[in-house]
Parts: C-alpha cells; sequence; structure tokens
C-alpha cells in the first residue's frame, strides 16, 4: 500500500512523534511510506526517517496562509498517487484542497480535544469534510471522541477510536524504586501554554520547600522558554530546576527519573505519557483530555485536578513512599501495552484499506 502523512513540520511534539513512529512501523512491515513537511524545516525527526529509508518531502511552506501549498502538494501527491493519505495538525486545509477531484482515502487524526485543534475557519472546512465523508476522523480516546462528535455534529460511527502507539522495546523499564537524592522529577513537553509549565513550576516550589531533596528536569523547548527562566530565577530555583533543552532520546533520562508528571491544560493522549508508562515510572498527572481513559488515579497514577496545591500534595505523595511509586509504575507499566506501535499501525491500515469517497 502507498501511504502518504503530512504534517506541517517534524519539530519534536506529540504529534509528530506518533506520525514517525507510524511512518516507520508501516515502512518496517512492507507499505511504502512517503513523509511531506509543509515546512522546509530538518529535525531529529526527519534524519531519523531519512536514515530508515523514508522518503521525507519538504514543500518550503511561509509563515501564514501560503496558497502556493495547495499546487506543491497536488502536484506531488499526483505523481505519488497513494492509495491513503493521512493528515495531522493544520494539514488537513491544504490537503482538503490540492485533493479536490481524486478518490484518495483520506485519513485525519484529531491529537487534541477538537475544540482546541483548529480555528474558526479551520473547523468549518473540517466539518464539511467531514460529514461528506471525504475525511474519515480519528480521535486518540473515547474523550476525545465525544469531542469531535460534539464539535463537528458527527454520529459516533463516522469517527475511528485509536490510541496512539510507540515501540515499547526502546524504553527502558525501572526496576528499582529506591529513590535518588536529589528525589528527581521529570516533565517532557513543549514549552507552550497547554502544557502548563509555569503551574508545574509553581507546584514544584510548594513542594520544593518542604522537600529540600529535591529537582525537576524539564525536557523541551519553545516560545514560553523565557517566561520559565524568569520564574526560576524569581524564586531562586536555579539549583533545583533544570532546563535541559531538546533531547533525540528521552529514554535514559526517564530511567533516571523518580517521578514523571505532565501537568497539562488539556491533552489528548501524550506519547510521553506513553513512554513513562513503558518505562514503568510512578506518573503525576492531570485528569484532562485522554488520560482518564489511558491509566487509573489511585491504580496505575495519581491524576489530579489542574491546580497547583493538588499537583504539590500529589508530588509529595509520591516521594513519600517508595511503595506507592513501584504500585504506579508497575501499573503504568501494566497498562502502556494497549499503546504499541504495532497496534497502533493495524488499525490505521484497516482505515486506509475502507473504499474511498470520490471528492
Amino acid at each position: 500500500m502507498r501511504i502518504v502523512q503530512i504534517i506541517p513540520d517534524f519539530s519534536m511534539g506529540g504529534a509528530e512523534i506518533m506520525c514517525e513512529q507510524l511512518s516507520r512501523e508501516l515502512q518496517r512491515t512492507g507499505h511504502e511510506v512517503t513523509a511531506i513537511s509543509l515546512y522546509d524545516t530538518r529535525t531529529p525527526i526527519t534524519e531519523r526517517l531519512e536514515a530508515d529509508g523514508i522518503r521525507v518531502e519538504y514543500l518550503g511552506k511561509q509563515p501564514g496562509l501560503d496558497l502556493s501549498i495547495i499546487r506543491k502538494l497536488r502536484r506531488l501527491l499526483c505523481e505519488l498517487s497513494p492509495d491513503a493519505v493521512h493528515t495531522h495538525l493544520h494539514a488537513l486545509k491544504y490537503v482538503l484542497f490540492a485533493s479536490r477531484g481524486h478518490a484518495w482515502r483520506m485519513v485525519h487524526t484529531v491529537h487534541n480535544m477538537a475544540e482546541k485543534e483548529f480555528g474558526r475557519a479551520d473547523r468549518f472546512l473540517a466539518r464539511r469534510a467531514y460529514q461528506r465523508g471525504r475525511v474519515t476522523p480519528v480521535a486518540l480516546s473515547p474523550e476525545i471522541l465525544r469531542t469531535v462528535v460534539a464539535t463537528y455534529g458527527l454520529p459516533e460511527d463516522a469517527v475511528g477510536v485509536l490510541y496512539n502507539g510507540i515501540d515499547l522495546s526502546r524504553c527502558i523499564q525501572k526496576t528499582d524504586y529506591t529513590a535518588h537524592t536529589p528525589f528527581r522529577i521529570l516533565h517532557i513537553g513543549r514549552f507552550n501554554e497547554q502544557k502548563n509549565h509555569l503551574g508545574m513550576l509553581e507546584a514544584f516550589r510548594l513542594f520544593h520547600e518542604e522537600h529540600r531533596d529535591s529537582e525537576l528536569c524539564l525536557i523541551g523547548d519553545g516560545d514560553g522558554r523565557a517566561r520559565l527562566e524568569a520564574y526560576i530565577r524569581e524564586h531562586n530555583l536555579e539549583d533545583a530546576v533544570h532546563l535541559l533543552g531538546l533531547q533525540s532520546n528521552v529514554y535514559p533520562f526517564l530511567a533516571e527519573a523518580d517521578l514523571f508528571t505532565l501537568p497539562s491544560l488539556y491533552e489528548g493522549v501524550p506519547m510521553t505519557l506513553i513512554e513513562a508508562m513503558g518505562s514503568a515510572l510512578p506518573i503525576v498527572a492531570t485528569a484532562v483530555g485522554g488520560v482518564p481513559d489511558m491509566l487509573r488515579d489511585g491504580e496505575d497514577a495519581r491524576l489530579v485536578p489542574v491546580e497547583t496545591e493538588a499537583i504539590a500534595r500529589a508530588f509529595a505523595e509520591v516521594y513519600a513512599s517508595a511503595e506507592r511509586r513501584e504500585t504506579y509504575g508497575r501499573g503504568a507499566l501494566a497498562r502502556s501495552e494497549a499503546f504499541s506501535v504495532q497496534t497502533m499501525a493495524r488499525g490505521y491500515l484497516a482505515l486506509y484499506g475502507q473504499t474511498p469517497t470520490h471528492l
């Protein structure tokens, strides 16, 4: 099967990592995969894709609305003659215009709560495409399914539901739950409003006041970095909070952490959470989006409201008990089996194989 994956770019975010993982697994199982980046940005993800023999095309998109991308996409898709076109994030609107008159099977993954994914104009285009059967939307969890149905006025059976997946064999599973000194809390994620870094720093500050033998390590980068650095300086946390930048391989950092945290304001099915689950790490996360579909509070993790005090209390609970850390870590590991890249790829192949709708 000839499959095309289209995404704005391959920066180090959850949607981009999911697209990489899926592309590599599809290629491994004998399908012909081409990845298209609307922007020219080369990243560690594109380097890995190309090293694995996956063709990556860069279309040179300019910032803002760039109508030249429609012509470039149309020409490239006609050349590739795909059996399935799979879009991610804001690539959908360009592909809709570029695909007019063609009967390619089109699938779009809704990576976040549907009402948060697009602005009003893009939601209008997506609604028309979904309701007319031009594109099959895929929700990452039952909770996200609910938002897709509500946002776009669709029946549930018009929406696919497939969890994100990773190559679990790459995870380094924790076996010893004795705490490090200092106690190490890890977060991985883009520095933007969704990930609630300032709320996380405030929660860590409250926790750190009572537990001085603790540190917070942040992997990632983004527009919010300057605000984080200012907060760290203002509250004299330079010795306890470490900004580690972007990392092409996060698994060694997960292996050395005592606790993984994801205090987001909203989420889909975050790839970093699956990586932590597959590493058998105890987890403190906010009960938003698809997270409660992945983990059970008090059994596999500690799930809390989006409140700094609640997050800080959860940090303290996990810090206080090696037994609790092991219970959560082992529970998360067991739950991770539902989030393998093999399961994800099989689900998408079933969708790609459905009869395409003429546009």
